[in-house]
């Protein structure tokens, strides 16, 4: 009996130990629910299963776990599974990277005040795709409207052309750049904070030369290897500049080095002249690069020398910008007047931006033109481009103020009526003594300054259109709104990539396939274009074949495709490194740490 009693006194001591433990485990902090949990009861996982209307603990069931793969089964299924095992860390990187599984704990992309920007630039790098893929396989294209009598083809027509007009983009792609890199010590000039703006200035200049300079080294580096491989071909139409090819890869990689260092050569004896760039033979492409290193200096300087001028709260170094636009336009320098444009153009916005002055400008919800509403002091003092007393401009918006309230409503369609000027002259097309019917009335107005320079004509008009186009954006909302869009935010992110890569594919996968399919083969002979230069002679197939139409479609198709994972990849492995690297290098070399974000 007492053994008995013992058993059952064991049995019931353990019954409250499993209780007890039980109780215990529920109650812990694993499993408590928390305040701040976003889970509610119904979705948390159950660790108490009912059987047979009791309750029994089980553990959670954890997800398969793949075998090692010194187990795995020797059958088709186990081996397929073992070899995509191994290949997707490898593939899936190399895909783009908009076709990555989404990330749900990555938060959303914020927008900025200058983001629009980002957006054009990367719509206007895309034009650049569409005009060197396009003028190859249409040459006239690059001609007006009925510049000549055989020139009569639709997209031809303003403002149509501007889905290929190259040279439109370029001057687009030297404002926004004028404009970014102004914008925030801009910014710091108007706070007071002039510490600040020497220190931005002083980084600026530091790491744009890595910015901008070793995404091409690399580049070009692989542009050095393709051509080393005899993989370029000439364009069928036109002589095309190719890389050469020598008999060894140390040979080549010489030529290459040498070639890169005279482009980037910034202290060369005849400067850099935009009316005289030349292009890497590695990526003729690139032109635009130096121009691009030299206007950002001129922009660094000008906002240095500007951040001591403090009268009319931004008013008068907006008058002394428009004054050096001036000057440089009346002596033929187009890029150097586009950067400092985009200069004229970042103070505007922040003069016409909310009272303060850190709040991102492109929240104002109207159109954004003075208001002579405005009987705050500070207000008046943002309108005035000149030292006069406070008193004349406020007996002066006193006077203008009913004339403004007239004038209002007109404000946003004049914004838009601007915004077809923009489009219309960004369309001018100066490679033919006729820029086209609907341009040649711009012919007579051109300065005679611009005769002498080569495309000066069309240089000049295009430096009005694309300051016109970003004075429009900076007025509207509305107009930004489609380059704030996911699709162009990633365009901006690939921009600079995309320029860079899209003329290795282009002519290497493009051209070898258009050769093959249409069996044209590129010459390289020239004949005078009436203005005294000489250019390639074109060799134009016959545009009736149904064969050339396919080849032009299939050719565009594998061109796009490539030319986009090659940017993407570009972008994520170069590219896109490249201001975090330049703050590194700079915290090493100044001996603070910066941020690597």
């Amino acid at each position: 009996m007492e053994g008995m009693r013992g058993e059952e006194k064991r049995g019931l001591l353990r019954k409250e130990s499993d209780a007890d433990s039980i109780r215990s485990f529920a109650s812990s902090s694993t499993l408590a629910a928390t305040p701040t949990s976003p889970i509610e009861d119904d979705d948390k996982p159950s660790f108490l299963l009912e059987q047979d209307g009791e309750p029994s603990f089980c553990t959670t069931s954890l997800p398969p776990q793949p075998l090692p793969w010194r187990k795995t089964p020797l059958t088709f299924r186990g081996l397929t599974s073992l070899l995509l095992r191994l290949l997707l860390p490898v593939l899936v990187p190399l895909l783009p990277s908009f076709l990555h599984p989404h990330d749900p704990s990555k938060p959303p992309r914020r927008l900025h005040a200058t983001s629009y920007l980002n957006g054009l630039r990367g719509v206007a790098a895309l034009v650049v795709l569409h005009s060197h893929f396009l003028t190859n396989w249409f040459y006239p294209l690059r001609s007006g409207y009925l510049s000549s009598p055989e020139n009569q083809y639709i997209m031809q027509l303003p403002i149509l052309r501007l889905f290929y007009a190259g040279r439109a983009s370029v001057a687009i792609f030297f404002v926004i750049s004028g404009f970014v890199l102004s914008y925030k010590p801009l910014q710091l000039i108007r706070k007071g904070e002039q510490a600040k703006v020497l220190e931005v200035l002083g980084s600026s200049v530091f790491r744009r030369n890595i910015r901008l300079w070793v995404p091409i080294t690399f580049g070009t580096a692989i542009a050095a290897l393709l051509a080393f491989n005899n993989l370029y071909t000439p364009v069928p139409t036109r002589g095309e500049l190719i890389p050469p090819v020598f008999p060894t890869w140390q040979e080549q990689m010489w030529h290459w080095y040498g070639d890169l260092s005279q482009f980037a050569f910034p202290w060369k004896g005849s400067g850099v002249d935009g009316n005289g760039a030349a292009g890497l033979v590695y990526n003729g492409h690139l032109w635009t690069i130096p121009i691009e290193f030299y206007g950002s200096i001129v922009v660094f300087v000008t906002v240095l020398g500007l951040s001591g001028v403090n009268r009319g709260n931004g008013g008068m170094r907006m008058l002394i910008g428009i004054g050096l636009v001036w000057y440089s336009l009346a002596h033929g320098r187009w890029d150097v007047s586009l950067f400092l444009g985009g200069v004229v153009l970042a103070e505007w916005s922040l003069i016409t931006s909310p009272s303060s002055p850190g709040l991102p400008f492109h929240h104002r919800p109207t159109s954004r033109f003075p208001d002579f509403e405005d009987d705050n002091e500070t207000r008046i003092d943002s309108l005035r481009l000149v030292r006069i007393s406070k008193k004349f401009f406020a007996a002066l918006s006193l006077l203008c103020r009913p004339a403004i309230r007239k004038l209002r409503p007109f404000t946003g369609p004049l914004n838009l009526f601007l915004l077809f000027v923009a489009l219309f002259l960004l369309s001018y097309a100066g490679e033919s003594p006729s820029p086209g019917h609907f341009h040649d009335f711009l012919v007579p107005s051109t300065p005679e300054v611009w005769e002498g320079v080569g495309l000066g004509r069309e240089h000049f008009w295009l430096c009005i259109g694309a300051l016109l186009l970003l004075f429009t954006l900076t007025n509207s909302t509305s107009l930004q709104s489609p380059f704030n869009s996911r699709l162009a935010q990633y365009l901006g992110d690939v921009s600079y990539s995309l320029y860079i890569v899209h003329g290795m594919v282009l002519f290497t996968l493009g051209t070898g396939l258009w050769e093959r399919w249409t069996g044209l083969v590129g010459k390289e002979q020239w004949v005078d274009n009436g203005m005294g230069e000489l250019v390639q002679v074109v060799v134009m197939a016959e545009c009736k074949s149904g064969q050339w139409w396919k080849a032009l479609l299939g050719c565009a198709v594998l061109n796009f495709v490539v030319v986009f994972w090659c940017a993407d990849l570009f972008w994520r492995v170069v590219d896109g490194r490249m201001p975090r690297w330049g703050r590194c290098v700079e915290g090493l070399v100044s001996g603070k740490r910066r941020s690597s974000r």
